[in-house]
């Protein structure tokens, strides 16, 4: 129906590909995003869907050590 709509199509793989970085990246927990896209198991979602870059990893141990108290 939206396809239709908008005269476009979707590859909804893609979709469902965005959709679960998205989350991960959003910070959704990774379990969570495992039972909702009915994986088979977490390192099914951990190996397609959660690959971190460099810079987002650095950024989020920054975050953490500058929240810790001295």
């Amino acid at each position: 129906m939206v396809e239709e709509d908008l005269d476009i199509k979707f590859d909804l793989r893609k979709c469902r590909r965005t959709f679960g970085k998205r989350a991960l990246k959003d910070g959704q927990p990774i379990h969570d995003v495992f039972l909702v896209m009915g994986h088979a198991s977490v390192a099914t979602t951990q190996r397609e869907y959660a690959d971190k870059d460099l810079h987002d990893a650095s950024q989020d141990m920054r975050d953490y050590w500058d929240s810790q108290e001295v």
